[in-house]
């Protein structure tokens, strides 16, 4: 693409940016799989990622494609955390087109694993954390398991490990009725 293309691309996104979802914005349909957000994130940000644009004279277009890089980020962001993703699909049916939230999200990952005293367990459960974070259920629950495994009944791991076997048996259902 010539830069004049570019360029008239940032611009005709840059102008539509509110009216496009998440899912319109990293070109994917709203069923898309954790690795389908992550891999249509990864293509876009080759294309228009700030730092390729850093040295450019034109400083106008640079804080477009800064801008527009940002609202990808936060749709990859909320895509890929599965309660946001359901939020937000409940919004978009409403035609609120981005997750506006009133307050910033205070992440309780860090908390729980500060109550678990087993140096393994503790590993354990941030990896199973990560995975869930990614949307990667199945290493999660194997994680969770190897924690529980080290310290057994432990209420930390157990609510966590509960909670992931929930959202589970929801995106079961899902599929079930779709």
């Amino acid at each position: 693409m010539d830069p004049e293309q570019f360029k008239a691309r940032i611009e005709q996104i840059y102008g539509d940016l509110d009216r496009y979802s998440y899912y319109e914005l990293l070109n994917l349909t709203p069923g898309a799989a954790p690795d389908q957000i992550r891999g249509a994130f990864h293509r876009m940000a080759l294309s228009v990622h700030p730092d390729r644009f850093q040295s450019h004279e034109d400083l106008e277009l640079r804080k477009k494609i800064y801008t527009i890089y940002k609202r990808m980020t936060e749709g990859y962001r909320v895509l890929m955390e599965p309660a946001e993703r359901r939020s937000y699909d409940a919004g978009l049916e409403q035609g609120r087109m981005r997750l506006v939230r009133t307050q910033r999200k205070v992440s309780t990952f860090k908390r729980e694993e500060d109550a678990i005293d087993h140096p393994k367990a503790k590993q354990f459960f941030r990896m199973a954390q990560d995975a869930e974070r990614r949307g990667d259920l199945k290493n999660a629950k194997i994680n969770y398991k190897f924690a529980l495994d080290l310290a057994p009944d432990h209420p930390v791991i157990m609510e966590a490990k509960e909670r992931l076997e929930q959202q589970e048996q929801e995106q079961d259902r899902e599929k079930d009725s779709g």
